[in-house]
């Protein structure tokens, strides 16, 4: 998002504006100006995307039939000429106009949603009427919305003021008696009221896309940021700031000129202390990337080499930590850029989080069971359900979270939860992010609330502050940012107060958006609504109330006492048995899902579940489609599982969908169920994101609700999982689990009744920072494996790095001391490490770069395809060589946006790049005209096979990359030095192999343990680096030849020499390593024979 920006001007004569000449501007349309009796005609006006003219739900008749069969220009134009007719002063104020950016992370259709949301609760609710136009210019997507400042009534329009109704319902009196009036609209309290309320509506539709963004209206000073802000400059200011650099002028416009100075200061101060940019995002996103950073910047930077040096800077501050590398996405071949984070906010979460434990391990909130009773016998139409939450929450624990969909009777209860506290002494109070929201729980709940910003302005100045006698409840608990709910667990568990979470169940899916509240209840659990209606068994809605209240023996004891856990001597048994009893009782006509906590258990499940069906021939073999975990064969009839959001396709990470049509990397998919079933097609060059999804994790099945669920246990289980997993099921359920594996831990009972099974690894002292950023990436959706490897690789970079500053500094030293003649101190006898036996290769000719420039120029398809370009070029430009240099081919393989950019200038222009070959017009030749012809034709044709080279270039790039990095690092590894006792034992061996009497030599060789351990890894060494059998082969039989060549290429002289007189030796170990794989392959075979041989055979 370019910019929060949300500014109001009034329309007035005053100032010379017409409120039908800015309708006109806004719809792009043609009106006629009555009171003037002229056509204002904006038709030519580019960039209108959408418009209306939305009226409040009591509007009069009388505008209702005015507007009745109008176009929506046509209603704008009616409407405020009839505003300009009632309006009669010189100066009056026709309307109010907004203009309001909208953020490029939503698609056109979600930021209609959202704009339509808005107007609905806070202009339309209001009783305005709201002409509102959607324009979307290239990076400046925003609406212009047009409302009245006088109330619609029966007869017209009422007064702009009206009088201030107190909380008796009577007018407001001075203390003169005379009535007290307010601005009907158009205030400045009024203005702060719409601004609050838009850009809360803004971070609720950010955080349903899934979006991890948070817009903050504030200003900078509020914020605590460092920056001056700078000034919006409307069209026409921007007008002459363009025709000035047409003219090569310096603009004149003190508007231009102050703005120009608050950049140039912003500028100043972002390179003093680059960190602000730093705040600046991580205050909006959590996980960020260049471009994010590159956009702060660009806002008041222009200098190129002072933007790259302060790019550098931030992107390497030691506060910034990477999370995931550039990367190429191999199914579309786009480049996927590097993620990262700051150390402070994975700090902020992990710290948020261990909080949140701590306060579940404490108890001092607990109310008593005559409370308790005393509510619900008041309370007589609460549910079961409704009533175990409210045991939960009411619980002695200073944190709970309850979760429930809309409708749910979330408020009910926590009506009743207030009154059970207050019976106890205690005071609640409440908050949530939007005033609306907080208002709803004041006023349906009746707690005391007012908003999070509100509460935490108030703490501040040190009042109502929370103490421990009190429970504060937050609602919408899922719209919170890790920030501000850090903040607010900070602040409960120093005040010894208890904190009750209320969200929604999306806001428990893996997405990146909501991680703050999705981070607390994974650990310490939540209460769920709803849950127990799904069961249509008494006694399973029974074991459900029971798993949530924690009684997990208690339920399981039930599900045993009717058949559904069965237990097998070994996991793998417990699996075979769950997929044939799923086989068995499957049914297209009714959903089901395999629940699994680890990834590697829901693999194997999809697999073997699959295999049945095509077994079965329910399912065929399968078209292949390269998804971005591998290739998968996907066929009409499978049940497949969304991995990540897309808006422009609807569907979001967890999502359950059946395939109903299938094609190589293209399937027609069908999601949702009743009147919200819709069909989606997926396109794999375009979302890659999927898998079978006949098992799934059990943290995606959380909020979902299916017929049948099959669950295969682990040791990774505890209460929580548990109970998300038991609680998924309609019709039936059942458990597997190995009992041996069991048996060692204490039984199943005991490990699903564990509390908080994942602590015994999180919170582990050593390499504390790089377990939280995993988790923090994990709470994000971010791939784990890939945030790994980033995060190992680096520290291992960074720790290259310090060994090479370390050891620059030790010689400079050196030579330092050596200049001022200062004696180096006495030698001690020191341990001196031995040098490798043949060193790793560390400096290279060539960056990689270099190498892979020339690969790229020897690659055969990449030769082939260039050919077809030229011929192309040839075809189409009359001076192929001259249009090919106007086209500036260097800056379209270095840049995407400019290929992208040239490959429309191509299409739409061709001519702008160079001369078409043939002629046309009167004088042309036939010739000529079918050379024109030709050219004009091979267009589209130079276009395709452009973007064909391009992406084979950047496919070649990235694999010829990789294996260039793993060519380095492999030859990079040090052969390690042998002691002479291992050095003569391979001697030894050396010389039987060369008697033919190698099992003599091994035997010798096995004696000594130490030694065999060594000379294991220094084998181990030469086979990373060369390979398990490379030394065995009669090419390697002497240090010379091929092979030896390629071993050696990019050693120093003496490398070689060292490579040479290492070479029997290292070919040694491979024979001893060789001859120990077929001597265990040998025992094998005979164990095998002889158990044949002792087996019966029975004669027919």
């Amino acid at each position: 998002m370019a910019i929060a920006h949300f500014s109001a001007s009034i329309v007035s004569r005053g100032g010379g504006r017409s409120v039908v000449l800015s309708a006109a501007y806004r719809h792009c349309a043609k009106m006629e100006y009555e009171r003037e009796a002229r056509t204002i005609d904006y038709t030519r006006k580019q960039g209108l995307v959408h418009e209306e003219f939305m009226l409040p739900a009591d509007a009069p008749k009388w505008v209702r039939a005015m507007l009745a069969d109008r176009s929506v220009a046509g209603a704008s134009e009616a409407f405020w000429n009839k505003v300009e007719a009632f309006e009669k002063r010189s100066d009056a104020q026709l309307a109010r106009d907004l203009t309001i950016a909208l953020p490029l992370e939503l698609t056109p259709e979600q930021n209609i949603v959202l704009v339509r949301d808005f107007v609905e609760k806070h202009i339309l609710a209001k009783g305005m009427v709201a002409d509102w136009v959607y324009h979307d210019n290239p990076g400046n997507p925003h609406i212009h919305l047009m409302t009245t400042l006088r109330p619609l009534t029966e007869e017209g329009f009422g007064p702009k003021k009206v009088a201030v109704i107190g909380e008796d319902g009577q007018p407001v009196r001075t203390k003169s008696g005379k009535i007290l009036y307010e601005l009907w609209a158009g205030s400045t309290d009024d203005f702060n009221v719409l601004r609050d309320g838009w850009f809360e509506r803004l971070n609720h539709h950010l955080a349903l896309g899934g979006i991890d963004l948070k817009i903050d209206g504030r200003s900078y000073e509020k914020q605590g940021i460092e920056l001056e802000p700078t000034i919006h400059l409307g069209v026409g200011a921007k007008a002459i700031e363009r025709k000035a650099q047409e003219q090569g002028v310096r603009p004149e416009l003190e508007r231009l000129e102050l703005n120009e100075e608050r950049r140039s200061e912003n500028a100043r101060r972002i390179l003093r202390r680059p960190e602000i940019v730093l705040d600046l995002i991580t205050r909006e996103k959590s996980v960020f990337d260049e471009r994010d950073v590159a956009k702060v910047l660009h806002r008041y930077v222009d200098d190129p080499a002072v933007f790259q040096q302060l790019m550098l800077r931030i992107i390497l501050n030691p506060e910034v930590l990477r999370l995931q590398r550039d990367t190429i996405d191999f199914s579309t071949g786009e480049k996927v850029p590097a993620r990262y984070s700051t150390r402070a906010m994975i700090r902020l979460e992990a710290t948020m989080m261990r909080q949140a434990l701590w306060l579940s391990n404490r108890d001092g909130h607990a109310v008593s069971e005559a409370a308790l009773d005393a509510t619900f016998r008041r309370h007589e139409r609460l549910s079961e359900e409704q009533k175990t939450a409210i045991e939960r929450i009411a619980g002695p624990a200073r944190i709970a979270a309850v979760v429930g969909r809309a409708g749910a009777g979330k408020t009910t209860m926590m009506k009743a939860a207030r009154e059970v506290w207050e019976l106890a002494g205690y005071r609640v109070v409440g908050g949530a992010l939007a005033g609306k929201a907080a208002e709803g729980l004041e006023k349906e709940a009746g707690i005391q609330s007012r908003t999070l910003a509100s509460w935490e302005l108030r703490w501040n100045r040190g009042r109502d502050v929370l103490d421990d006698k009190t429970v504060f409840v937050m609602d919408e608990a899922g719209m919170v940012a890790s920030k501000q709910m850090a903040g607010f667990v900070d602040t409960v568990v120093r005040a010894g107060a208890k904190i009750v979470l209320v969200g929604d169940p999306e806001q428990l899916q893996p997405i990146e958006a909501g991680a703050a509240f999705r981070a607390i209840v994974d650990r310490i659990g939540y209460a769920e609504l709803e849950t127990i209606y799904r069961q249509r068994e008494d006694w399973m809605r029974k074991a459900s109330l029971d798993l949530a209240r924690g009684n997990v023996e208690k339920a399981l004891t039930a599900y045993d006492a009717n058949v559904r856990i069965t237990g097998t001597r070994l996991k793998a048994e417990a699996v075979e048995r769950l997929i044939g009893d799923w086989n068995h009782d499957y049914d297209q006509t009714k959903t089901t899902l395999i629940l699994a906590h680890l990834r590697r258990d829901v693999r194997m499940l999809n697999i073997m579940a699959r295999e049945k069906l095509v077994e079965r021939g329910i399912v065929g073999e399968g078209h292949v489609f390269k998804t971005a975990d591998g290739i998968r064969q996907f066929d009409v009839g499978d049940q497949i599982v969304f991995l990540k959001n897309e808006t422009s396709l609807g569907v979001k990470n967890g999502m359950i969908a059946h395939v109903i049509e299938a094609a190589p990397n293209r399937i027609v998919a069908v999601v949702g169920e009743g009147d919200q079933r819709r069909q989606v097609i997926v396109e794999q060059r375009f979302y890659s994101n999927l898998d079978h999804g006949y098992a799934t994790t059990i943290h995606k099945s959380q909020g979902a609700t299916v017929d049948c669920v099959k669950v295969l246990a682990s040791l990774s289980l505890d209460r929580h999982l548990t109970y998300v997993a038991m609680t998924r099921h309609r019709e039936d359920l059942q458990l597997y689990y190995g009992r041996r594996s069991f048996s060692f831990n204490g039984g199943l009972s005991k490990v699903l009744s564990r509390r908080n099974a994942k602590e015994t690894t999180l919170d582990y002292e050593r390499g504390r920072l790089y377990r939280e950023a995993l988790r923090f990436a994990e709470n994000r959706g971010l791939h784990i494996m890939q945030v790994a490897r980033t995060l190992l690789r680096d520290r291992l970079d960074w720790t290259l790095r310090q060994k090479t500053k370390l050891s620059d500094l030790v010689h400079r030293l050196r030579a330092l001391g050596e200049r001022f003649g200062l004696d180096q101190s006495p030698k001690t006898q020191t341990m001196k490490e031995a040098a490798p036996m043949v060193a790793g290769i560390k400096t290279f000719s060539g960056s990689v770069a270099d190498t892979l420039s020339d690969k790229l120029g020897a690659d055969p398809a990449l030769k082939q395809q260039w050919e077809e370009v030229s011929a192309r070029f040839r075809y189409v430009f009359a001076d192929p060589e001259t249009a090919f240099r106007a086209m500036n081919f260097d800056a379209v393989l270095a840049d995407k946006d400019s290929a992208r950019h040239a490959l429309q200038k191509l299409e739409a222009e061709p001519a702008s790049i160079g001369a078409l070959k043939g002629k046309t017009g009167i004088l042309a030749s036939k010739t000529e005209r079918e050379a024109r012809r030709i050219a004009e034709l091979n267009v589209p044709a130079l276009k395709r096979d452009l973007v064909q080279y391009l992406r084979m270039r950047e496919t070649a790039t990235q694999r010829m990359a990789t294996e260039e990095q793993a060519l380095r690092q492999r030859v990079s590894i040090d052969i390690p030095a042998l002691s002479p006792a291992a050095h003569v034992v391979l001697e030894r061996v050396r010389d039987a192999i060369d008697r033919n009497d190698l099992p003599a030599a091994m035997a010798y060789a096995l004696s000594n343990r130490e030694t065999k351990l060594e000379i294991d890894g220094f084998n181990q060494a030469v086979t990373e680096r060369f390979g398990e059998r490379s030394l065995l082969t009669n090419a390697a039989r002497e240090p010379f030849g091929k092979l030896f060549d390629k071993f050696s290429d990019g050693m120093q002289p003496e490398q070689k020499e060292r490579l040479k007189e290492a070479w029997p030796i290292m070919r040694t170990a491979q024979q001893i390593a060789a001859h120990e794989r077929t001597v265990q392959t040998l025992r094998q075979s005979e164990g095998l024979r002889l158990n044949q041989r002792q087996t019966p055979v029975l004669k027919q």
